[in-house]
C-alpha cells in the first residue's frame, strides 16, 4: 500500500462502474491507478477523485495498474471548479501534464508549484490571467527550457533596453534588432513584457500577483508563450 499526496487531473471510465484516475503526486510525479465501483450509487470515494482535487490517495499495487484503495480530499478547489474561466485555464495545465509527463518521474519542485496556482487561482477574486501566465513560464523553467531574457539568443550580446526586440521559439528567447533579418517566426515583444518574463523566472507566484500590469500586455505574452510551447514540447 502506498500513500500519495495527488492532484487529480483527469479521469475516464472504464467497464460499467470503475474509472481509472490520472493524478500528479508529490511523492513520485505522474500517476495511474483504478478506481473500482467509483461509479456505483452507493460509492463514496469518487467525491474524493474529482478532477482538480487535492487528495490523500492510497494505492494498492501488485501487477499491472494499481488500485486506489481510499482517498480524502485536502482540498476541493472549488472557487475554481465553479468559475468557467479558471476552470477552463486550469484543465489546460492539467492537458499538459497527462501529455508531456511521463509515469513515475517525481518532481516535488513542478508539484508544489502546481499546487500553488492552483491555490493562487482559487484564491483570486478576478481573472487569474496574471497568476496562469507567471505559471506557465515558471513550469517550462523548471522543466530546463528557460527562455533567455537577458541577452540575444543568437548573438549573445547583452540587450539593449529601449531598443526594439523580438521572440524566437526556434532560439529560446529574445533576438536583438541586429540578428532579427535572418530569422523565421519571431514575435515583437515589448520591453514591458521582457520585464514581466524576468520578474516570473526570479520571483514567487506570491511576490508576482502583486505585480500591475496592462492585460493587453499579458495577452501578448501569452501568445509569445504558446508558440514556446508548441516549438519546445
Amino acid at each position: 500500500m502506498q500513500k500519495y499526496t495527488a492532484i487529480i487531473l483527469s479521469s475516464h471510465d472504464v467497464g460499467e462502474f470503475d474509472r481509472i484516475y490520472t493524478m500528479y503526486t508529490r511523492e513520485a510525479g505522474l500517476v495511474r491507478a483504478m478506481g473500482r465501483g467509483v461509479r456505483k450509487q452507493a460509492a463514496k470515494l469518487a467525491g474524493h477523485l474529482e478532477p482538480g482535487t487535492l487528495s490523500e490517495v492510497y494505492i494498492a499495487r501488485a501487477r499491472g495498474m494499481g488500485q486506489i484503495t481510499s482517498a480524502i480530499a485536502l482540498q476541493n478547489f472549488e472557487n475554481i471548479k465553479n468559475n468557467f474561466e479558471k476552470l477552463a485555464e486550469v484543465l489546460k495545465i492539467f492537458k499538459f501534464f497527462t501529455r508531456h509527463f511521463a509515469e513515475e518521474e517525481k518532481d516535488e519542485k513542478v508539484f508544489d508549484l502546481l499546487a500553488e496556482v492552483l491555490t493562487r487561482v482559487g484564491l483570486s477574486p478576478n481573472n487569474p490571467d496574471l497568476a496562469i501566465e507567471a505559471f506557465w513560464w515558471k513550469l517550462f523553467d523548471a522543466l530546463g527550457n528557460r527562455p533567455e531574457t537577458m541577452k540575444c539568443a543568437k548573438c549573445e550580446t547583452r540587450l539593449e533596453e529601449n531598443a526594439e526586440k523580438f521572440f524566437s521559439a526556434a532560439r529560446g528567447g529574445i533576438v536583438c534588432k541586429k540578428c532579427f533579418a535572418d530569422e523565421q517566426e519571431l514575435a515583437k515583444i515589448s520591453s514591458d513584457q521582457i520585464k514581466l518574463l524576468r520578474i516570473f523566472l526570479a520571483n514567487p507566484l506570491e511576490k508576482i500577483l502583486k505585480v500591475k500590469t496592462r492585460e493587453t500586455e499579458l495577452k501578448g505574452l501569452g501568445r509569445i508563450r504558446r508558440d514556446f510551447e508548441r516549438y519546445n514540447f
